[in-house]
């Protein structure tokens, strides 16, 4: 939904384009009328009704000679592509929106199936623990130290239920669907998540300006302040405009075409007096540029952060894995090694009970940073920008559109 405001936001834009364009030409109007008069002579008492009819065509031109109307309709057109920019990098952003959500709900749902053989696991090392107490080898203490960690890990089943919901309902709103129809919509994540693809291939400075939709938004935005300085000075010019009307006139309908009137007009007009306001509209509109041209420097500068960000986090976060798959390797070992010391006497239960704990968070922890790794390559991939946006076209409003007012209309049809 937020594109396609983007996209109704660039309509706006390019209407308004084709407004300032029109100025260029002429304006003709068609002028009609009737008009009746009525003299009265006081000599004679005798009433004199005059009728008057006219059709004509007029016209009225001010010449562009210091190009203000089409540095204004170019100033327009620049914003108009400003605005198709936008909504580009709505799309782009919105599909690393998407990606995380989608990430999310895959992570939230493989976090949830591992608590469930986790929960699985305990359980049978519980009943395991119940039947030595039976056999009088183990310890009350040790039933309860197990039932205790058993009940750890089915605490965390609640919390992660919860966010795997409301990565769902994320996930719904981003796609313009209501949460309760996102299962009917087909969308389904899955609780499996993919593996790093390969690193892309990182563009120049220069490219990266071109792949990036709020770069040459940006951009395009410092162009059209340029040219409304252009605007504001040749306001400070004379101006000639021309004025030229033609058509019929006549005092009965039946003989309007008899009679052909016409007329031309021109005027020079030159600012005298204003008090500085178009000296004072000249400072504001460079201004105004200084303030665009500083402002794509520091979104370029940004941008640059941006993918140097991404790249720092991704080598980390690729350390970061390796060692915690050591860990879990690592915690496996010690886990069984326990076990063995724990049946031949050599150690507490609770050393056991640790080394279970140990595994399970470890094991939690590596969904959560391999969750982080792909979260942080699709926020590279929307550093480094692309030109698949430019193929985007924007909704056919004749189409029904998918979303809340559908789901709605459904609802009021099914009532």
């Amino acid at each position: 939904l937020g594109l396609r405001q983007a996209w109704a936001r660039l309509s706006q834009a390019q209407a308004a384009a084709e407004i300032s364009g029109a100025f260029l030409y002429p304006e003709v109007n068609i002028d009609a009328g009737a008009a009746r008069s009525k003299s009265v002579f006081d000599l004679t008492g005798q009433d004199f009704f005059d009728n008057r009819y006219s059709v004509g065509l007029g016209l009225g031109w001010e010449l562009d000679l210091w190009r203000k109307f089409a540095s204004r309709a170019e100033a327009a057109t620049l914003r108009a592509v400003a605005s198709r920019d936008d909504a580009e990098n709505t799309a782009l952003i919105l599909s690393g929106t998407l990606a995380d959500a989608w990430f999310s709900v895959q992570a939230q749902g493989a976090l949830l199936e591992l608590l469930e053989s986790q929960i699985e696991s305990s359980r049978t090392l519980l009943e395991l623990t119940e039947l030595r107490y039976g056999q009088g080898v183990g310890t009350a203490l040790q039933v309860l130290q197990q039932r205790l960690q058993l009940e750890s890990v089915e605490a965390e089943v609640p919390d992660i239920r919860s966010r795997l919901e409301t990565a769902r309902n994320e996930l719904a709103v981003l796609l313009g669907t209501p949460p309760e129809f996102l299962g009917d919509s087909g969308v389904d994540p899955g609780t499996v998540l993919p593996e790093l693809p390969p690193a892309p291939l990182l563009p120049s400075p220069r490219a990266l300006l071109e792949q990036r939709p709020d770069l040459r938004a940006s951009l395009a935005r410092v162009e059209a302040a340029d040219r409304e300085i252009a605007v504001a000075i040749a306001d400070l010019l004379p101006a000639v405009r021309i004025n030229v009307s033609a058509g019929f006139q006549a005092g009965n309908p039946s003989r309007l075409f008899d009679d052909t009137v016409w007329s031309l007009a021109g005027g020079l007009v030159q600012p005298f007096f204003d008090a500085g306001r178009r000296d004072a509209e000249v400072r504001r509109n460079r201004a105004v540029l200084a303030e665009r041209l500083e402002a794509f420097s520091e979104r370029f500068l940004v941008a640059l952060r941006e993918v140097e960000d991404a790249l720092v986090r991704e080598r980390h976060q690729l350390e970061l894995l390796d060692r915690v798959r050591g860990q879990v390797d690592t915690a496996r070992k010690t886990l069984v090694e326990s076990e063995l010391l724990f049946v031949n006497g050599q150690i507490e239960y609770l050393d056991v009970i640790t080394a279970i704990q140990t595994l399970q968070r470890l094991e939690r922890q590596e969904i959560a940073v391999r969750q982080g790794l792909l979260a942080n390559r699709a926020t590279l991939h929307l550093a480094l920008g692309g030109d698949w946006t430019r193929d985007l076209e924007p909704p056919d409003r004749d189409d029904a559109r998918p979303g809340v007012a559908n789901a709605s209309l459904s609802e009021e049809n099914d009532a």
